[in-house]
């Protein structure tokens, strides 16, 4: 879908409208994406994805089919396009930091996921916000950060904007020095949310389970296996 300033007369492109008049828009040339919704215009229904690129100083940066790219080779990385225009917009004027940081937090994310971390939902975190009405986020990284917080980081790094206020922690997400750093934060503080996995029996309590109170609890229970269904070692479903 694309809009284009109506400098002269425009018509829709469905012929069932206005089949005696035809539209031609070429990003970059009379249409820009930076360009303000006009009032009027039109509506455009492409077969095709276009393709957008633009240069950050010397950094190729391709948007198409809803996912932004960085093509250089040594910083080279792909997130979602509405990702790229939120955080750009809190990052203005340090573009090439922002690149950096991308490159950085998609590396981190790759080598999680390859050890079985996997994020909770954006419903989860809406559910979990509301809880306390919290404005910021600890979360796994800066592309994934949902932007109805406030304020978003981890650790050290703040994702976009800064603030103390209720926040939702996603635990397994940061680091064990990330963790001990905010463990700090919650003695001092009764507004915080925190989500993460169940600890096994062997393992210590941790700091918040001290510190605060569970209030959901979700733990798979063992059910018996269906007639010649496969089971595990300890009877459970080998699902």
């Amino acid at each position: 879908m694309q809009w284009e300033a109506p400098s002269k007369p425009l018509a829709v492109d469905d012929p069932l409208l206005l089949p005696e008049r035809e539209v031609h828009a070429e990003i970059g040339i009379n249409w820009f994406l930076d360009q303000e919704i006009p009032k009027g215009g039109y509506v455009r229904i492409l077969a095709e994805s276009l393709l957008w690129e633009e240069r950050l100083g010397k950094t190729r940066i391709r948007t198409t089919e809803g996912l932004t790219t960085c093509m250089e080779p040594h910083r080279g990385w792909t997130i979602a396009s509405s990702s790229w225009i939120f955080l750009r917009k809190r990052w203005l004027y340090r573009e090439q930091e922002l690149i950096t940081v991308i490159q950085e937090e998609s590396k981190r994310t790759e080598e999680k996921e390859e050890a079985g971390y996997r994020s909770p939902t954006w419903s989860i975190l809406r559910a979990l916000q509301k809880i306390n009405k919290s404005k910021r986020i600890e979360d796994e990284a800066i592309m994934s950060a949902p932007p109805f917080f406030q304020s978003a980081g981890r650790g050290d790094l703040k994702f976009w904007e800064e603030d103390d206020g209720p926040t939702v922690v996603v635990w397994e997400s940061l680091s064990e020095s990330e963790q001990e750093q905010w463990s700090e934060k919650m003695g001092k503080s009764k507004d915080w949310v925190v989500w993460c996995r169940s600890r096994n029996k062997d393992e210590e309590q941790r700091p918040f389970e001290v510190d605060g109170k569970e209030i959901f609890s979700y733990r798979s229970k063992q059910a018996k296996p269906k007639a010649g269904e496969k089971t595990d070692k300890k009877g459970g479903k080998g699902q």
